[in-house]
């Protein structure tokens, strides 16, 4: 007798299952992880690669001085332009700067305020050295920001080593501007020796052109002591034997304060420097 609509014949097998059929056959077994590993595989290696490529590009710089200011702003680290442009001027200021250091932009209005009083005489140009894209970052390895410099004609750089402020960075500029002091009268030159000991003092005739011998490599050494120099030595002599001075690189190397008088009756104090 059927049960539940049966049909009276015994009834067909049953199929057996995906799982027992896989353990009475390995092979497709083995098959089946090999797939499901090197799937994963795939999925890792993909996921690994573009964790690599994924990184975050740095931010292009903007301005770090107004487009107002009297400084012109190289804020891509453009050296060459720098380099370039400083050509035509006699006097040039470089504020190597970067943007996220505090003292370059504490810094900023310091240099901006010698610049409204000098742009007419001296070239102010910053440069962002920070910026990994730029030759500045690429050609120059400071340790430190900021960083001036300062050139006169083809002289540089003198590195400016003294406070932020615009008060002693506008007396180091004027000083680079006019390294010699003109002394034509005995009290300027007392005034000289009170204020500039020890210096040295140095006698031309300017009638000789287009300058008289000697004087160019006293005006380079005026500027050189400027940018490094201590005095060992010091002698006086009269301006008839200051007539006759010359500086020799190879002995004299800079001074503290360099100039030249027009009388010939005053006693001058001379600074002689070991290279």
């Amino acid at each position: 007798m059927s049960l539940c609509g049966g049909s009276g014949h015994s009834a067909a097998p049953r199929p057996r299952p995906r799982a027992a059929q896989m353990s009475r056959r390995p092979e497709l077994l083995c098959g089946a992880a090999i797939v499901l590993g090197c799937a994963l595989l795939v999925t890792l290696k993909v996921t690994c690669s573009r964790a690599k490529d994924v990184t975050m590009a740095a931010k292009v710089p903007v301005n770090f001085f107004s487009s107002r200011s009297p400084v012109l702003d190289l804020f891509r680290g453009q050296l060459d332009y720098a380099d370039y442009i400083r050509q035509d001027s006699e006097v040039v200021l470089y504020f190597f700067y970067a943007p996220w250091c505090g003292q370059s932009i504490a810094a900023r209005e310091e240099i901006e305020q010698v610049a409204s009083r000098l742009a007419d005489q001296v070239l102010f140009v910053a440069v962002n050295c920070w910026w990994n894209q730029g030759k500045c970052r690429k050609q120059k390895h400071f340790f430190y920001f900021p960083v001036i410099y300062l050139y006169h004609r083809s002289f540089g750089p003198i590195e400016y080593k003294g406070p932020m402020s615009a008060v002693y960075i506008e007396k180091f500029v004027r000083r680079v501007m006019t390294p010699l002091l003109y002394i034509s009268s005995r009290s300027k030159l007392l005034d000289f020796l009170s204020n500039y000991e020890p210096g040295v003092l140095g006698y031309f005739e300017f009638n000789a052109s287009p300058q008289p011998p000697g004087y160019l490599t006293f005006f380079t050494s005026a500027l050189h002591s400027l940018k490094k120099g201590s005095i060992q030595e010091q002698l006086k002599m009269n301006s008839d034997l200051a007539a006759y001075l010359i500086i020799d690189d190879n002995k004299i190397a800079v001074s503290v304060t360099a100039l030249f008088v027009s009388t010939k009756t005053l006693l001058f104090s001379i600074a002689f420097l070991k290279a």
